[in-house]
């Protein structure tokens, strides 16, 4: 009896030693890159990594930042789902990394933050207009509405660092005032819990501390965990590039240089195809790039005035016009906000000297027709020399601009196949002479 004892136990203790691995196996940590702005395809891609790690019983995860900042709803939608989460989430900015703006709500969100020592977190003041809004600038709204955004960041930035237990008192300051850290001073000021040269080291430091998640308090066991890395699909990775401001900004040019390609040349067709591809395109990109009403304004008027001179010959006038407004437009649109969506000055410089030139070669081109002769019409047909197609005695017919006309002549008879000059038309019928030599 005493050995079926001893059996068993041995046979339970040796269930529990092989159950062991398994256990391990299950800690995996995902970890998630976000370098970038934060656009709704990042939130997207944030959104389903925790999910996943969620459905496979992972162990933590772990989101490598380095962002300028981004979009505020997308934001508010990855920190909800870190707050959410039954898994520990750890945000770690790299070295040479920020955590700027948008970035520092989602540090301040996490489990556990780390920062490389060369790293820095802040400048968090609202930037872009909140849903609703028309413009991308302070100026570009009323200053109670943007008092309104400011209010709200730092309520929800404060309710943030309460509920993980950082600095409430800094993290309104991000906001209000745009303060900055260094990683070392985020340290001593209670932001983040401590700096990492390394992911493994940020696991190694990460090991044995405690967290509240959704699902409890979980003890971290990842020092020397495995690591999955979650990558963007091609659908993300496209939409993502979408959002990026220099891409809309040559979707824009290629929009406008395709379609009123087109308008001046019907039937062209592939500039025409491309500039409407290009311009849906851009539409999407402005449903994800705040935009400036005043900016869109200027760039349409700009185009408009090109189009003007290309009808209207203004000796330049409208042309400069068209020049200052398509500039000034850009600028509103793409490189008058924060650095998340931004476009360098002499990206812009460069993009509305090609439009310019592009329009001044259709003028110049358009110029050039007018003192060509006329090639359609009555005028085009005199002096033609065509072939006969039949006999014409008096009457036949002749080839001529891709077509069989209708010919009489009052020579004589002229033989299929002789080369004749068209001298007169009526209606459809053109008088010929025989070409002598």
């Amino acid at each position: 009896m005493k050995m079926r004892t001893f059996a068993s136990i041995f046979a339970v203790l040796l269930f529990a030693l092989a159950a062991i691995p398994s256990f391990a196996a299950s800690k995996t940590v995902y970890m998630l890159t976000v370098v970038g702005p934060i656009e709704p395809a990042m939130a997207e891609y944030v959104q389903q990594g925790i999910k996943r790690a969620e459905e496979h019983n992972a162990g933590a995860v772990l989101i490598k930042m380095d962002t300028p900042g981004g979009g505020y709803e997308p934001m508010r939608q990855i920190v909800q789902t870190m707050l959410d989460a039954r898994v520990p989430i750890i945000v770690y900015v790299p070295s040479g990394g920020r955590a700027a703006s948008a970035g520092t709500f989602i540090t301040m969100a996490a489990n556990i933050a780390a920062m490389a020592p060369v790293s820095n977190i802040g400048s968090a003041h609202p930037v872009f207009n909140a849903p609703g809004a028309s413009g991308d600038q302070t100026d570009s709204v009323s200053k109670t509405m943007m008092a309104k955004v400011v209010n709200d960041a730092s309520a929800y930035i404060i309710s943030i660092a309460d509920e993980r237990g950082r600095n409430a008192k800094w993290a309104e300051q991000a906001v209000r005032k745009s303060v900055n850290v260094k990683a070392t001073d985020a340290v001593k000021l209670g932001v983040i819990d401590f700096t990492a040269d390394s992911v493994p080291q940020v696991l190694e430091k990460a090991d044995g501390r405690t967290v509240r998640t959704k699902a409890g308090r979980v003890t971290l066991r990842t020092k020397d965990a495995p690591i999955e890395e979650i990558n963007m699909n091609w659908a993300m990775q496209m939409l993502g590039l979408l959002g990026n401001p220099l891409v809309a900004y040559v979707l824009m040019l290629v929009a406008i240089l395709g379609i009123i390609f087109e308008i001046n040349n019907p039937g062209a067709t592939f500039p025409g195809v491309i500039g409407i591809v290009a311009l849906i395109l851009l539409l999407f990109s402005f449903s994800v790039i705040p935009i400036n009403t005043a900016g869109v304004v200027l760039v349409l008027l700009g185009i408009g005035l090109f189009i003007i001179d290309l009808k209207v010959p203004s000796h330049g006038v409208f042309t400069t016009g068209a020049i200052l407004a398509f500039f000034m437009g850009s600028v509103m649109l793409f490189a008058s906000g924060a650095p998340a969506f931004s476009v360098p000055i002499a990206t812009i410089a460069a993009g509305t000297l090609a439009i310019a030139l592009f329009f001044i070669f259709l003028v110049g081109w358009g110029a050039k027709a007018l003192k060509m002769p006329v090639v359609t019409g009555v005028q085009g047909m005199m002096g033609k020399v065509v072939e006969a197609r039949t006999d014409i005695a008096p009457t036949g017919q002749v080839f001529a601009e891709g077509t069989l006309w209708s010919a009489w002549t009052d020579g004589g008879m002229i033989n299929k196949g002789e080369r004749v000059r068209i001298v007169d038309m009526k209606g459809l019928k053109v008088k010929v002479e025989r070409v002598v030599g």
